[in-house]
């Protein structure tokens, strides 16, 4: 049966109900549901086991949720080693002046590459630091915003990086590029948002680029009245002492250490699988032997971790089932035959960019949204004869920068909570500085658009 504009149905309600709700699982399902009535139609529930059935027997969801069942666990192992807090402590101990304090965060940054929450969550601990040398409040929350997706999508064996390579290692017009992790790594390069983004945070932490609009007044007040944050934001921060000189844990340390040099050592020797396998099998006897935990503990903490990413699973299951169902449907052929004639091969990933971007923006989706305009995007560039890296690059951009622009995203809502500030007070600071990223991004894929198409 031929759909025709039936298959951009899903799609239209996924999206409507993504922009309404704000919330990601339940517009996923409900473009399911949507897609298997037009299906099924009064057959709708047992198409809709059907394709749960067909989506949970498929290889590369098995592999993609068992990847991201162990990472649960390896990331709480690692706080529970005292790995993260030790890093801290060495911060603390080290910090003598703003810039000190911003080359430590960006170590910190950089060594807890693993997971994004764990990251943010252990410099917002540092938020005494910040308030001691005078840097306003919206600095560091803009600091953890801006080292969140960015560093996570520019280093293949993340959570979020492992994600995307689930899907579009799935797409049969991509295989001739190798795996879903070599793809992966070949887009790395052409991450022009995350790139741009990395780089005007750092020559802003250090003192090159000006502060602009409201962080500029913000740091007007914290230098000439002492007011480093809002009345709101107040609220949020009861008085707290610094704890310095403290006594590093340089076991929970060690542990740390040796757990992400295992699993990037692995990783590029075999596969990330094998790299989170070992290291969710490795660490338990690390941390028993050493006496850092004993077996119940463990356990506890692990199937804590597992606990912690539930929603991510639900989201990857659903987000498989949707690329099925329309795949089934047809979309990608309907939507190519219909644009195809119309849209230009170099100008394909300045265009994609910018629609991820607008998508991620007003859904407030960093997962769903973005991997149902792949599933259109790249069978599209492939027959249009873009370059299919330089678009799944634009993909991850525009993803980013529509996160990092959007006041309610959920990377936003919790580098706000991480830094103790109001989330408003923080997205309005930050957008001058997304924008200078999101232009130089958009130059780089209109320029390698029509330099490698």
């Amino acid at each position: 049966m031929e759909y025709g504009f039936l298959g951009v149905v899903p799609v239209i309600f996924l999206l409507g109900i993504a922009i309404w709700t704000r919330k990601t699982t339940s517009s996923l399902i409900v473009g399911c549901l949507v897609g298997c009535i037009i299906i099924g139609g009064t057959g709708c529930i047992s198409t809709f086991v059907d394709y749960m059935y067909v989506t949970g027997c498929d290889e590369g969801t098995v592999w993609i949720l068992g990847l991201m069942a162990m990472i649960g666990p390896v990331v709480a192992m690692f706080a529970l080693s005292g790995g993260p807090e030790a890093l801290k402590t060495l911060a603390q101990n080290k910090v003598n002046s703003e810039r000190s304090l911003y080359l430590w965060s960006w170590l910190l940054a950089l060594i807890l590459f693993v997971e994004d929450m764990l990251r943010s969550a252990v410099l917002g601990q540092l938020s005494p630091l910040y308030d001691e040398q005078k840097i306003p409040r919206v600095s560091l929350a803009y600091f953890i915003d801006s080292t969140s997706t960015t560093i996570t999508s520019l280093i293949p064996i993340t959570g979020w990086a492992v994600f995307f390579q689930g899907v579009f290692g799935e797409f049969d017009e991509l295989k001739y590029l190798g795996s879903g992790f070599d793809i992966y790594v070949k887009t790395i390069p052409f991450n022009f948002y995350a790139i741009a983004a990395l780089i005007v945070c750092f020559l802003f932490t250090m003192g090159v680029i000006p502060k602009i609009g409201p962080m500029k007044k913000a740091y007007e007040l914290a230098q000439n009245e002492g007011i480093l944050y809002s009345e709101e934001t107040a609220k949020l921060n009861p008085p707290m002492q610094v704890e310095k000189d403290g006594k590093v844990d340089k076991l929970g340390l060690g542990i740390l250490i040796f757990g992400l040099v295992e699993i990037t050592v692995i990783t590029i020797k075999t596969e990330v699988f094998v790299g989170f396998l070992v290291t969710m099998l490795t660490l338990p006897i690390l941390m028993l032997v050493t006496k850092k935990a004993n077996w119940k503990t463990l356990m506890e903490t692990c199937m804590q971790g597992v606990r912690n990413n539930v929603e991510m699973y639900v989201i990857c299951f659903f987000v498989y089932m949707f690329k099925f169902i329309v795949t089934d449907m047809e979309l990608p052929q309907y939507v190519i035959e219909t644009c195809g004639p119309y849209l230009s091969a170099s100008a394909f990933p300045v265009i994609t960019f910018i629609a991820c971007c607008l998508l991620t923006f007003t859904s407030g989706s960093t997962w769903g949204v973005t991997v149902v305009y792949a599933a259109i995007a790249v069978p599209m560039c492939v027959a249009i004869g873009a370059n299919p890296i330089i678009v799944i690059a634009a993909i991850l951009s525009g993803e980013a920068f529509g996160a990092h622009i959007c006041f309610y995203c959920d990377y936003t809502v919790y580098a706000s909570m991480c830094a103790k500030i109001n989330n408003i007070e923080h997205a309005f600071s930050q957008v001058p500085y997304g924008l200078i990223g999101g232009a130089a991004a958009a130059i780089g894929f209109l320029i390698t658009g029509f330099m490698m198409a």
